[in-house]
C-alpha cells in the first residue's frame, strides 16, 4: 500500500522536532508551541516500548488522503517528516472545510481515537510530502495500560490540546479575514523547522492556507497580496516566505 523510504529519525539531534520559539504576546502561538512540545515528548516516550526503529517507513506525496471521515481508525500515523492536516467538513463555512489542526514531525495524529471504536470525524490529508510509520492502536493502548506514567503523560497532552483549541475558538469568529490569515500564518511560522539561511518559508498553496484559516480562497489571495504589498510576505508558487514575522503577529491581534 505504501512505499518505504525516508531520512528522518526521531533519535539523536533532529531540529525538525524542535519548533522555533516565537517571541510574542500571542497566547495562541504559545499554546500551540506547548502542545507541540508535549505531543513530541509523549511520542518519544513511546519510541522504545513500541520499537519505532524496527517499524517500516512509508512515504506519501502531498494531497494523499490517509483517512476519510467515517473510516474506522485501527492505526495511527507517526510523522517522521512533513505535515499531515486534519480536514473537517463544516457546512456554512466559507470553502466548506477547515483545517483545525496539523501534525508535524515527531507527532502522532489522531491521539483522541485511543480507547474507542468511533469512526473518524475528519479527513487526514498529507499537507506536504511526508514520511510516516503506522502504529496499530492496539499496540499503543497496551503500552499505555502497562505504564501509568505514559498514560498520565497522554492525559496532560490532551488537556493542553483542549486548552489550545478552546482559546482559538473563542476568538476566531470575531476576527476579520486578514486577522485570521495573519494568525494562521503566524502559527505556521512558529512551527517551522530551523533553516540554515534563517528564512521562514511556509510551503502551502493559497487554497491550503485558506482552508486552514476557515476563509475562502479568493479572500485569502486578496489578503495575501495586500500583505505582500506591505512587505510582510513574499509570495511564490506553492510557498510563502514570511519577511516580517513581528508585523504578521501584530496584525493577528
Amino acid at each position: 500500500m505504501c512505499r518505504a523510504g525516508a531520512r528522518f529519525s526521531i533519535f539523536g539531534n533532529n531540529t525538525g522536532m524542535t519548533p522555533n520559539q516565537l517571541h510574542s504576546s500571542d497566547r495562541f502561538a504559545a499554546e500551540l508551541l506547548q502542545s507541540r512540545q508535549l505531543s513530541r515528548k509523549f511520542a518519544n516516550a513511546l519510541a522504545q516500548p513500541l520499537a519505532f526503529k524496527s517499524r517500516p517507513l512509508h512515504r506519501f506525496a502531498a494531497g494523499v488522503s490517509l483517512c476519510k471521515a467515517g473510516d474506522r481508525v485501527t492505526q495511527l500515523p507517526f510523522v517522521m517528516s512533513g505535515r499531515l492536516d486534519a480536514v473537517a467538513h463544516v457546512p456554512g463555512v466559507q470553502g466548506g472545510q477547515i483545517v483545525p489542526i496539523s501534525f508535524r514531525a515527531g507527532e502522532m495524529a489522531f491521539l483522541s481515537y485511543l480507547f474507542n471504536q468511533l469512526p473518524s470525524g475528519s479527513d487526514l490529508v498529507v499537507g506536504e510530502p511526508s514520511t510516516i510509520q503506522w502504529l496499530p492502536l492496539k499496540d499503543i493502548e497496551t503500552c499505555l495500560l502497562n505504564d501509568q506514567g505514559l498514560l498520565l503523560m497522554l492525559v496532560g497532552f490532551l488537556g493542553q490540546r483542549l486548552r489550545e483549541v478552546q482559546a482559538r475558538e473563542r476568538n476566531w469568529a470575531a476576527r476579520g479575514v486578514q486577522t485570521r490569515l495573519c494568525a494562521g500564518l503566524a502559527r505556521m511560522a512558529a512551527d517551522l523547522p530551523s533553516r540554515s539561511d534563517g528564512r521562514n518559508v511556509v510551503v502551502a498553496t493559497h487554497e491550503q492556507i485558506a482552508a486552514s484559516c476557515g476563509i475562502s480562497r479568493p479572500k485569502a489571495s486578496i489578503a495575501l497580496k495586500a500583505l505582500e504589498g506591505d512587505g510582510v510576505l513574499k509570495l511564490g508558487r506553492g510557498w510563502i516566505e514570511v519577511l516580517n514575522l513581528r508585523g504578521l503577529i501584530e496584525r493577528s491581534d
